[in-house]
């Protein structure tokens, strides 16, 4: 699960580059699917701030309903801050 999450952050951080629109949308599943899988193991925690995150997390990169914000630049700190988190998650202490 380490190994997902960290490519997961690595992923967003490439989303800084200019690629075809076809990798943000792979993005956007990747990002959705490891947040979920995140929530299910933290979830059988309790409730806490890495589950209120990854909710955040899971619903403004899904792709069933997805939020745009059409400008590039917007979307730049969101995958800064989502691959903080998911670097962060991966070296914690589980």
């Amino acid at each position: 699960m380490k190994g997902i999450v960290l490519l997961v952050g690595i992923a967003l951080l490439l989303a800084l580059a200019p690629l075809p629109i076809g990798y943000y949308t792979f993005l956007r599943l990747a990002v959705t699917v490891t947040a979920i899988f995140i929530l299910v193991r933290e979830f059988k925690k309790g409730i806490s701030l890495w589950l209120i995150l990854f909710i955040i997390t899971a619903v403004l990169f899904n792709p069933i309903i997805p939020i745009y914000l059409y400008q590039k630049t917007l979307w730049m700190p969101i995958d800064i801050v989502a691959a903080i988190l998911f670097f962060s998650y991966s070296f914690k202490k589980q």
